[in-house]
C-alpha cells in the first residue's frame, strides 16, 4: 500500500462505516466460532492498528506488518506486541496462536505461502478469519494503487483454503449493496488515467456515513447467520485441519 494511504487509514478507520462494519462482523464471528477464552490472536497485515485495539478484549493480540510506516501508526495508538515481518515468512514459532485475523491482506501476497505460514503458527484447531476483495470484474485502478494481485470468489477462496489444509466453517460475501455503485464509480474514476486516483475511503458526508453504518449493521445479521450471495468483499472463517 502506498505510504500516503496509511495516513488516510489512520484518520478514517475509527469512524468510517466500511472499516467499522468489517471489524464488527469479524468480532461477531470470533465470538461465534472460537472456543478458547483469552486467546492468543495475531492480526496479519495489521495496518495502523485499529483492529488490534478492537480485538484486545478477546485476548492477547499481536500485530504483524511488512511496513515500518504502518507500525509507526500502531505505536501512535500505544500498541505493543508489534512485529515487522512478511505474511509469507512469519518470524514466530509453530503452533503459537489460537486465532489469526487477516483482513484484506491475502490478495497482496502469494496466497499459498501465506496460508502455509498461517497454518504453521496456528495451534491445533486454530481459527483464521479472512476478508478479501471479491470478483475480478470489479477490478479497477484502486486495486492497482492498493497493490492487489487478485480478487476472489467464494469458490476460489474455499479452494485455496482447502488446498492448504483449512476447513471452511463460514463464508459469505459482504457489502452487497455496494456492487453496482462501486462498479459505476470506479469506472468513472478510472476513465481519466492522468489524474491521481482519489481514495475510495474518503468520507463524503457525515450523514452518508451514518446511513451506511445502519445498512451494514442490518447486513451483518445476514452475514453472520445465513450468508449473502453477492458483494464487493468476502469474509471466511476456517479451521486448521490436521
Amino acid at each position: 500500500m502506498k505510504k500516503y494511504l496509511y495516513e488516510d487509514l489512520f484518520s478514517l478507520e475509527d469512524k468510517h462505516w466500511w472499516h467499522i462494519a468489517k471489524r464488527t462482523i469479524v468480532h461477531q464471528l470470533i465470538e461465534k466460532y472460537a472456543d478458547r477464552k483469552k486467546a492468543k490472536i495475531l492480526d496479519i497485515g495489521c495496518g495502523t492498528g485499529k483492529n488490534i485495539e478492537e480485538l484486545q478484549n478477546l485476548g492477547t493480540v499481536f500485530g504483524l506488518d511488512s511496513s515500518p510506516e504502518a507500525l509507526k501508526f500502531c505505536k501512535k495508538r500505544g500498541l505493543k506486541n508489534l512485529i515487522l515481518g512478511s505474511a509469507e515468512k512469519i518470524p514466530l514459532n509453530e503452533e503459537f496462536f489460537d486465532i489469526i485475523t487477516m483482513l484484506d491482506v491475502l490478495e497482496h501476497t502469494d496466497d499459498n505461502k501465506t496460508l502455509k505460514e498461517s497454518y504453521r503458527i496456528l495451534k491445533e484447531d486454530g481459527l483464521i478469519i479472512i476478508t478479501v476483495p471479491a470478483f475480478n470484474w470489479l477490478w479497477s485502478r484502486w486495486d492497482i494503487i492498493l497493490h492487489h494481485r487478485r480478487r476472489y470468489t467464494t469458490l476460489s477462496l474455499i479452494a485455496i483454503l482447502e488446498k492448504n489444509n483449512f476447513h471452511v466453517r463460514k463464508i459469505s460475501y459482504m457489502y452487497s449493496f455496494l456492487v453496482l455503485p462501486a462498479l459505476i464509480i470506479r469506472m468513472i474514476k478510472s476513465i481519466n488515467v492522468k489524474q491521481p486516483y482519489a481514495s475510495d475511503f474518503k468520507l463524503s458526508s457525515s450523514l452518508l456515513n451514518f446511513v451506511m453504518n445502519k445498512i451494514t449493521r442490518f447486513e451483518s445479521f445476514f452475514v453472520k447467520y445465513f450468508g449473502v450471495p453477492v458483494g464487493t468483499s468476502i469474509i471466511a472463517v476456517a479451521q486448521k485441519r490436521l
